[in-house]
């Protein structure tokens, strides 16, 4: 049987608690490059994001469980390695090719700001409280989140080949194995 073409979906945003983190542990360094609030904004960013990710991961399942042919269709909470060990997740999961758009992952600036001064790479990130899914009917559950006031914005589609494809920026890239946390890599617990 033919596996249709769904949406690939991400709630919340990508590396919050990595952002509260690096903050924390290079407030001095962001400080001197920035206004003040953005280490004290930033440390806080993923305060109150677990029930924020529970929200969203139940309508999640609520709407999946409304299609029939979604049983085999994957969800994760994105956590220890970020976005892109989640998408490798995803991938082996589902069994079909996708191509997903760089631009469109929900990122905050303070998140991108202090990934940049720190040089870190923010899909490589802590991300606990996003969640991502594979979904049919992407448009109607974005609906159906948005009521909810949970966020989220649709970031590619699955297809009939089985190469898993990044485009940022017109440039394409092929999803690699993951890599560390980038906490990890700083040596940060």
């Amino acid at each position: 049987m033919k596996k249709r073409n769904r949406a690939v979906i991400v709630t919340g945003f990508v590396g919050l608690k990595g952002t509260a983190v690096l903050a924390e542990r290079f407030k001095e360094k962001i400080d001197s490059h920035y206004p003040m609030y953005l280490s004290r904004n930033a440390e806080h960013i993923a305060d109150n994001v677990a029930a924020d990710c529970q929200s969203a991961a139940e309508a999640i399942r609520k709407h999946m469980a409304q299609h029939s042919e979604s049983d085999d269709l994957p969800l994760v909470e994105i956590g220890e390695g970020g976005f892109l060990t989640a998408m490798w997740t995803l991938a082996k999961a589902v069994g079909q090719g996708f191509t997903l758009d760089l631009r469109k992952v929900p990122v905050k600036q303070e998140t991108i700001e202090i990934c940049e001064l720190t040089e870190v790479n923010p899909y490589h990130l802590c991300s606990f409280g996003a969640v991502a899914a594979i979904v049919p009917d992407g448009l109607l559950l974005q609906e159906k989140l948005e009521e909810l006031g949970i966020p989220s914005v649709i970031i590619g589609y699955t297809n009939s080949s089985k190469a898993h494809i990044l485009m940022n920026d017109g440039t394409e890239s092929h999803l690699n194995r993951p890599e560390p946390d980038e906490l990890e890599r700083l040596g940060i617990n």
